[in-house]
């Protein structure tokens, strides 16, 4: 007889709480509740102590942000599946590293899927290596990249990208170096990923790094420093005006 998921849930809302538990008894027998956390210190005792496989995680606790729970964790062995109501921005970012999440509010049906699925593959998300690249990308603007070229994952420097240009469902992404790769994501996709760290979007098919920006003529043209010339779309000027006026 195959072993039940030790599993636990971390999040301060106890309406939350109920609704979850209640999905995960109803719908998945194999699961095996074996504790809940309200705050980062009770987390951190529950997940050293009882070595679960699986771990619910809300995003943004009452004495904190659950991030910091993996700073001061000693077993990392287990799943995370974050439960967030955060925007765009930083569901992008965790979905770029490979974490399993699901936006509030959910429906029971995304619950049994996501779990479904991690029985089927026994695939581990999570990773420490992985969190601390995630970490560093949302605080830091010279972070490593992973960008997904088809058979293989390459690690680059954000402050090494010049541009990203639309290529279909791709994005051609050009680095200092000369070296051009193909991502296997739309540019839509790097537009979000990218918010509020210093790219600009000249235009509907072209995002530039504003730290590669050698001239700006008239507010029309951009030099880069590998002496492309962008057109910016006239509904993108004032953006550029306030972008600039931000990271100057």
């Amino acid at each position: 007889m195959e072993s039940k998921i030790r599993t636990i849930i971390i999040e301060d809302d106890r309406n939350a709480v109920d609704y979850l538990s209640s999905i995960l008894s109803s719908n998945l027998k194999n699961i095996d509740l074996i504790g809940v956390s309200n705050n980062i210190a009770d987390a951190i005792r529950f997940i050293d102590t009882k070595e679960p496989e699986l771990v619910f995680m809300d995003i943004e606790l009452t004495d904190g942000n659950s991030f910091e729970i993996f700073d001061q964790l000693h077993f990392t062995d287990f799943e995370v599946i974050f439960v967030t109501a955060f925007d765009d921005y930083l569901k992008s970012a965790i979905d770029h590293y490979a974490f399993s999440f699901v936006v509030k509010p959910y429906e029971p049906k995304k619950i049994v899927e996501i779990v479904n699925r991690y029985l089927k593959l026994k695939k581990r998300l999570f990773s420490m290596n992985k969190y601390n690249a995630l970490s560093n990308f949302l605080q830091s603007n010279d972070a490593q990249l992973l960008l997904n070229i088809g058979n293989e994952h390459i690690s680059i420097k954000m402050n090494e990208i010049v541009k990203c240009v639309s290529d279909g469902n791709y994005t051609s992404v050009y680095m200092t170096n000369g070296e051009k790769h193909l991502a296997l994501h739309s540019l839509k996709y790097y537009e979000s990923l990218f918010t509020n760290k210093g790219f600009f979007k000249a235009h509907r098919s072209t995002l530039i790094n504003i730290a590669h920006i050698s001239t700006i003529y008239k507010k029309e043209t951009i030099i880069l420093t590998n002496n492309d010339k962008i057109n910016v779309s006239i509904r993108n000027r004032s953006n550029l005006t306030n972008l600039l006026n931000t990271f100057s």
